[in-house]
């Protein structure tokens, strides 16, 4: 496993580790969380509408990764995807950070993919045979999606069936997930180290299968404050295949981010904003599995995550926010 971050990633985070901004929010902070759809939402234009919080200024894109060329993915050159063989991606604006990010996490590619089918799956000779031998045996999904309060549940929001196995939900660490993919596990600790992931209650990385069958329905994130990574891990083989669902062509299993529809291809990242409206869907038999994970938007500077960490402590202590106010995507 790569257990160095890239060289830009590392210069990245020299210019921006932490500093001693220990200030707590005062009450009458000039930060406020503000709920409430944006103003303009049956224009046809689409535009970021966080449903919690909105950062003005920062660059905007519903995807910041272009689609890989067909004849540079993995299917095309043999590979599987991830390290050298995988498709070179364009991220917009050449962003260092996003780049370095997406180039750490599909470096493990193959790390990260054989601990998923080790732990969730069980598909391993590693597996021990033994019942009793619990630190082995495959993870159940942590979280439930069907109840109350969490984003994807409001309304229904997803239909079939669909599974989580979290090393970060809401900004917290899993000890399982650690003890069961300690090389998946240190990938996220090596950009947690760097600062790079999202530290704020709504900051995730995770295991998501969407089953067969199954569908995320069109929402937004609660902020603009992130971005957020797909590492494709396992993608249903015809989804190149376009299909006539809900009266438009669409890919068997795919994802809508704004007004742009892109697939899946194995080893290959895929840069999401997901203050934009999007959905997701797998209408295939098979299931479709990423590994998801959320970054700090590159814009916002060290010292403003600290202030943003900061009143978001502070809604969480007030019971303006907490555990139902879960937030993840697709």
């Amino acid at each position: 496993m790569n257990h160095h971050l890239p060289q830009q990633l590392q210069q990245q985070s020299t210019r921006t580790n932490p500093s001693n901004d220990t200030d707590e929010p005062p009450v009458d902070s000039s930060a406020t969380i503000i709920q409430g759809p944006s103003l303009l939402t049956s224009t046809g234009v689409h535009r970021p509408s966080p449903s919690l919080f909105h950062l003005p200024g920062l660059r905007s894109l519903p995807l910041w990764t272009a689609a890989p060329s067909s004849s540079s993915s993995p299917s095309a050159s043999g590979a599987s995807g991830g390290g050298p063989s995988a498709p070179k991606h364009r991220i917009a604006f050449n962003d260092p950070f996003v780049s370095a990010a997406v180039a750490h996490l599909e470096s493990n590619y193959h790390d990260i993919r054989s601990e998923y089918f080790a732990a969730v799956l069980g598909n391993s000779d590693q597996i021990s045979l033994d019942e009793n031998d619990m630190k082995r045996r495959p993870l159940e999904p942590d979280y439930d999606v069907t109840s109350r309060g969490g984003e994807h549940a409001t309304d229904a929001l997803h239909t079939g069936s669909w599974d989580w196995h979290s090393c970060l939900l809401n900004g917290k660490r899993n000890e399982k997930f650690n003890l069961h993919c300690p090389k998946t596990a240190s990938v996220v600790t090596d950009l947690e180290k760097e600062g790079v992931l999202f530290g704020t209650p709504f900051g995730f990385a995770f295991f998501s299968t969407l089953h067969g069958k199954s569908s995320i329905k069109a929402h937004t994130g609660p902020m603009n404050l992130r971005l957020r990574i797909h590492l494709p891990l396992v993608v249903p083989q015809d989804t190149s295949s376009p299909t006539i669902s809900q009266g438009r062509s669409r890919p068997l299993a795919g994802i809508r981010v704004a007004d742009q529809v892109r697939q899946w291809t194995e080893g290959s990242a895929l840069v999401l904003d997901d203050s934009y409206v999007h959905e997701a869907w797998n209408d295939a038999n098979d299931s479709r599995v990423v590994f998801l994970c959320d970054i700090w938007h590159p814009d916002i500077r060290i010292e403003e995550r600290h202030r943003i960490m900061n009143m978001f402590d502070y809604a969480k202590g007030k019971g303006w926010i907490g555990g139902n106010s879960q937030s993840s995507s697709s």
